[in-house]
């Protein structure tokens, strides 16, 4: 695997991470699967401020097989941004009230 890392050295933190499968990689010499080479991915965060780091997007595309021949295919792509403070004290049902009442939120509850 060939990548780069950033770092933000004010805070010590990992800001990117990003990488690419140089050759294929297999799990316990194959007999669980492998991942075929080629896969990329990438993966930023930020601080939202006051040294509150936030996921801002992760990009992923990797093939290949698992235990019995199933396929792996991989392909992930997520970008968060307008990221906004609540005020201290917000409980969790008044954030998500304030959430619903933004038609520019998109709420995704896992």
């Amino acid at each position: 695997m060939e990548g780069n890392l950033v770092l933000d050295s004010r805070q010590n933190r990992l800001a990117e991470i990003s990488g690419e499968l140089t050759s294929e990689m297999k799990f316990f010499g194959g007999l669980l699967g492998h991942l075929d080479k080629g896969g990329t991915f990438l993966v930023r965060q930020q601080d939202m401020g006051s040294g509150h780091w936030e996921l801002t997007s992760m990009d992923i595309e990797m093939n290949g097989k698992a235990v019995f021949f199933k396929t792996i295919a991989v392909r992930e792509r997520e970008v968060y941004s307008n990221f906004r403070q609540v005020p201290d004290g917000t409980t969790l049902h008044q954030a998500l009230t304030y959430l619903q009442r933004d038609p520019n939120v998109q709420i995704s509850l896992r």
